[in-house]
């Protein structure tokens, strides 16, 4: 396994990855590093970026500035979440990411760049067939159902927003990866407690094509897609655990098979963990990464430690021991700022050769 090297320079310590890919680590900006950091969600939900956004750019430099403090390298940022205010539609046809959505993403990453943070950027939330919503944004289920199911809606999204957003930002630095879903189980039938549901079918149709739009985007791009739990993540199911068995609806084949997209594949796993979403037989801080089979990193991207009764208490730590690629604790938003920004410090402070963004040969604190 590819190791860090340890150069010891006068007052300041550096660490640089050699070349090639870790199998429990994330390439960024040519290190290969464990994600140390958490989820900022939102500031203002679904109404970061884009038309009327309210974009607060003081707040987000101040969370940047104090994950990089701490020793942190990656937060996760929602961009259309339920598509109320971001893209724009015609009906069920997508005709623009919206005025001003790339511009603002833009100004966000370059505020994370320069407090040396990377950010994953999650797409869509199950929340787009959540009914709660119609009443603030009339239609808002039908036009999500029809990007879903039908291809001419769903390549309008493609054609008309996906592909300007990912060519406006291409070969940002600060651009972790592309997320496709936040828990999009939740709005199926096999798994899901939104208003309307799709067959996950559809889910793995969408996440597919638009992970091959990516690729094909900006070639340098990463992929992931957010699941719910273990249960649609690994094919691995460990003896004692509840039904259903666990089944990897994201494999490269089953997502070529289900979209016939060959470049609609995932760059690396992220999975999500709450007691509620599976015990400790599904638990990834009791179970090292290796026992899932899986052939690609695995980022554990939410988990929250308030009630977490099988998480342990050196969350970060535990998840980097078991093989792991990446701790993000949820959230700023809903959790205490200063208990994230411990767990974030704690491995930093055992871990920095892992964890610390290098850029023109320094380290900034």
């Amino acid at each position: 396994m590819i190791k860090f090297v340890i150069c010891t320079l006068v007052n300041t310590t550096l660490w640089a990855s050699t070349a090639g890919a870790q199998t429990n680590r994330i390439s960024f900006n040519g290190q290969d590093l464990f994600l140390n950091g958490a989820n900022i969600a939102w500031r203002n939900y679904a109404n970061e970026v884009g038309p009327n956004a309210h974009t607060d750019m003081g707040y987000f430099n101040s969370i940047f500035s104090q994950v990089r403090s701490n020793g942190g390298n990656c937060l996760r940022l929602w961009v259309h979440i339920h598509g109320g205010n971001t893209p724009v539609w015609s009906g069920n046809m997508v005709t623009g990411p919206g005025a001003n959505t790339t511009r603002d993403l833009k100004q966000i990453l370059d505020c994370a760049w320069t407090n040396q943070v990377g950010l994953i950027l999650c797409l869509w939330s199950f929340d787009m067939l959540q009914a709660k919503f119609n009443s603030e944004f009339p239609g808002l289920t039908a036009r999500s159902y029809a990007i879903l199911t039908n291809d001419t809606c769903r390549g309008s999204y493609f054609t008309n927003a996906l592909i300007p957003m990912v060519k406006g930002l291409k070969g940002h630095p600060a651009i972790v990866g592309w997320e496709i879903f936040n828990e999009p189980e939740g709005m199926t039938p096999q798994f899901g407690w939104s208003s309307y549901r799709v067959d996950m079918s559809y889910v793995q149709k969408f996440v597919n094509q638009c992970a091959g739009t990516i690729h094909r985007a900006d070639p340098s791009a990463k992929v992931s897609n957010g699941a719910w739990s273990l249960f649609s993540t690994t094919d691995v199911t460990l003896p004692g655990s509840a039904l259903p068995n666990n089944f990897n609806y994201y494999r490269d084949d089953r997502l070529i098979s289900a979209g016939g997209d060959a470049n609609g594949t995932l760059d690396f796993y992220m999975v999500h963990y709450y007691d509620w979403a599976g015990g400790v037989k599904r638990s990834p801080f009791q179970h090292d990464a290796s026992i899932w089979g899986l052939t690609k990193p695995l980022v554990v991207a939410e988990f929250s430690f308030v009630g977490c009764t099988n998480c342990g208490t050196n969350f970060h730590i535990t998840l980097h021991d078991r093989g792991y690629a990446g701790a993000l604790d949820w959230s700023f938003t809903d959790e205490s700022p200063t208990a994230i920004l411990n767990q974030i410090a704690a491995m930093s402070k055992v871990y920095p050769a892992d964890v610390l963004v290098v850029t023109n040969g320094q380290v900034r604190r």
